[in-house]
């Protein structure tokens, strides 16, 4: 039985984790699908938020990215799932910095093909990424789709600026703009593999032609590095939103789960550059919480201890926890 996979890319706080819940929330027409979250980190965040919607399975990969660092782990996990759960359609969302170029190569070396690569876009922030970075520029070059996410924080004439930016980097892919990741899921999840085989070729020349990606080092090129919190005692929300606000600029983003009261409730939380929000997430029970959190963006162990430091300064002292 043929099984569709589809790559969901974009960079850091685009918009995927809230897109890929959208559409599970909605359905894809009966389909059985899993999915495999890829986490940049040692710790996994994404995961928690669609674990409750209409998946067959869901699978984690952290510690670095599936196109290189970990690419062991993903040829098992799509094995994993084709032989426990028999998917029509498997939905990989990658870390914010990844090759889909690469990751396409490594689904097909899998045994499997990929239907399409789906790329997000932060309409408020992408002309600043693709002058920063050479990843968010790889992105929307192997795109099939751009979903121009994120248009209610931009004017018309920012929105008309991001279009022609896009169409400069791929004349070819369809460009669908959107809000909050509300995009068409039978236009990005309902296409035959038919459709790309010209595409996929294209892009294996591209690959031969430029002797290949130096991949190992995407990350190091663009000055992308990351590091991990973690915590015990209650967080101030007072303090720690206002740490929020007072973050560099050279986060590009940040997300995690870190709790207020005590509860069965934490809160997810999600940054990206200068903008955050909130998710309720309910703690299982019986379940041992901490609070984690991960910050990625430029050269940013630099300023690490200094983050922590002030992280610690959100938690609340043991005598209130």
């Amino acid at each position: 039985m043929y099984c569709a996979v589809n790559i969901l890319t974009g960079f850091l706080g685009s918009g995927k984790t809230t897109l890929l819940k959208h559409i599970l929330q909605h359905g894809l027409n009966q389909k059985r699908v899993a999915v495999i979250v890829n986490e940049i980190g040692e710790i996994g965040i994404d995961g928690r938020a669609i674990e409750c919607l209409n998946v067959e399975k869901m699978i984690e990969l952290t510690s670095g990215c599936i196109c290189c660092s970990v690419n062991y782990q993903f040829a098992l996990a799509l094995q994993s799932i084709v032989e426990t759960t028999n998917p029509n359609l498997i939905i990989i969302e990658t870390t914010g910095v990844a090759d889909p170029i690469r990751l396409a190569d490594e689904v097909r070396t899998a045994g499997f093909r990929t239907d399409a690569i789906i790329t997000l876009v932060d309409a408020e922030n992408i002309i600043r990424q693709l002058r920063e970075t050479s990843v968010a520029r790889r992105q929307l070059e192997a795109a099939d789709f751009m979903v121009m996410n994120k248009i209610d924080l931009v004017d018309e004439r920012q929105q008309r600026k991001v279009e022609k930016k896009l169409r400069r980097r791929n004349r070819r892919a369809l460009t669908i703009p959107t809000s909050f990741g509300a995009a068409p899921h039978d236009i990005l999840f309902g296409t035959s593999a038919a459709i790309h085989r010209e595409r996929l070729r294209a892009l294996e020349e591209a690959e031969d032609q430029s002797g290949g990606t130096s991949h190992s080092n995407h990350l190091t090129d663009d000055g992308i590095t990351a590091f991990t919190y973690e915590g015990r005692r209650l967080i101030d929300r007072e303090r720690f939103e206002r740490f929020l606000k007072r973050l560099p600029s050279t986060v590009y983003r940040a997300k995690g789960i870190v709790r207020f009261e005590e509860s069965n409730f934490a809160s997810l939380f999600n940054f990206t550059c200068g903008r955050y929000d909130f998710d309720w997430y309910r703690i299982p029970d019986g379940s041992p919480f901490m609070n984690q959190g991960i910050f990625i963006g430029k050269q940013i162990n630099s300023i690490q201890e200094d983050i922590l430091e002030k992280l610690a300064a959100c938690e609340r002292p043991e005598s209130e926890s």
